[in-house]
């Protein structure tokens, strides 16, 4: 394998990925292009080059990392079409956009991947999710062993599945951080002071995600937490009676509907 990687994109993501490379020590020469340039990313563990225009370069990438939202996905492509080498593989980590989609803004016939996994992969801890759609052989294993450099890899069986990993997995940090916050709310309002509160509920969070690894049937885990009649029990009959999981449950099919048409007006 080459060390030439340029990633389009310089959001938030693409800064988590960096970091996760550094931890894993993935020494690579990557090529990040954003047209905002107030976007520049540097890193002294990486050899970062940084534009904000298309170049050559480009061609001599093994791999292009498509890390950029998906209204802007035609616009990019157009402009990377003149640049593109057969022999390079497209990583898409856009929500909604299927291969054919962007094979057909393409004009040549190359291996493309969609990949789906979230902020995380900073901490070198995330799946990271692909499917493609030709099963080359070659291709998978140069995908997967550049994938696994910095992230645990897992092969879906179609796009829909990646459709439905975006709302369950690429969202789902939100969907902690938010509860982290619902109990950070609580702390403040029963009295206590700011800092610790931000203490105590980054506690709860890290040290119940270890009870968990622990105990992964959560029924099993709640008995042992709520006792009979106790004050844990008192607020899952109120959460149960609420319908919070119900809640939940809606909130993520929506994102789900959302990741299949993410382009409709």
């Amino acid at each position: 394998m080459k060390n030439h990687i340029t990633i389009i994109g310089a959001g938030n993501l693409t800064k988590s990925l960096l970091r996760g490379m550094e931890l894993s020590k993935v020494k690579k020469n990557i090529n990040l292009i954003d047209l905002d340039r107030k976007k520049r990313i540097t890193s002294g563990f990486h050899r970062i080059q940084f534009n904000s225009h298309y170049t050559d370069t480009i061609s001599k990438s093994d791999f292009i990392l498509l890390m950029i939202k998906p209204k802007d996905y035609e616009c990019v492509l157009k402009s990377v079409n003149s640049y593109l080498s057969e022999n390079t593989i497209i990583l898409s980590f856009m929500a909604g956009i299927t291969i054919a989609d962007i094979q057909r803004a393409l004009s040549s016939n190359i291996t493309i991947v969609r990949c789906m996994t979230n902020l995380t992969i900073s901490k070198n801890k995330a799946f990271l999710f692909y499917i493609m759609k030709y099963l080359n052989k070659k291709d998978i294993k140069k995908t997967e062993e550049f994938i696994s450099l910095f992230a645990n890899v897992k092969k879906c069986k179609d796009e829909k599945q990646i459709d439905m990993l975006t709302a369950l997995y690429g969202s789902g940090p939100a969907y902690y951080v938010f509860f982290n916050e619902i109990i950070n709310n609580a702390f403040l309002n029963m009295g206590f002071n700011k800092k610790d509160t931000i203490l105590y509920t980054n506690n709860l969070m890290l040290g119940t995600s270890k009870l968990i690894q622990e105990e992964p049937k959560a029924e099993k885990l709640l008995r042992s937490i709520a006792s009979k009649g106790g004050t844990t029990e008192a607020a899952l009959t109120q959460l149960k009676k609420n319908k919070v999981d119900a809640f939940i449950n809606k909130a993520i099919q929506q994102a789900y509907k959302k990741s299949r048409k993410i382009l409709l007006k």
